[in-house]
């Protein structure tokens, strides 16, 4: 996942993927674990939003989250 904007609007993403991803779980073990890694790594972005004072910001979240400032 990569996005960019204001940190709302990040957020907003982040539990809008995170409802989605719930959705799917308990249907099939093994896409289970694949959910509940993606779960983590969401999970990460959110606690580092908390930390965030730029108004604009790039979140690159594959296997971990790192987030870029890109203004202020």
């Amino acid at each position: 996942m990569i996005l960019y904007g204001s940190p709302e609007e990040i957020r907003g993403a982040l539990e809008d993927e995170a409802a989605k991803l719930m959705s799917l779980k308990g249907k099939d073990p093994h896409l289970d674990k694949y959910i509940d890694n993606k779960l983590k790594v969401l999970k990460e972005c959110f606690n580092k939003l908390k930390n965030i004072h730029s108004n604009y910001i790039q979140i690159i979240a594959i296997s971990s989250c790192d987030i870029i400032e890109l203004g202020q």
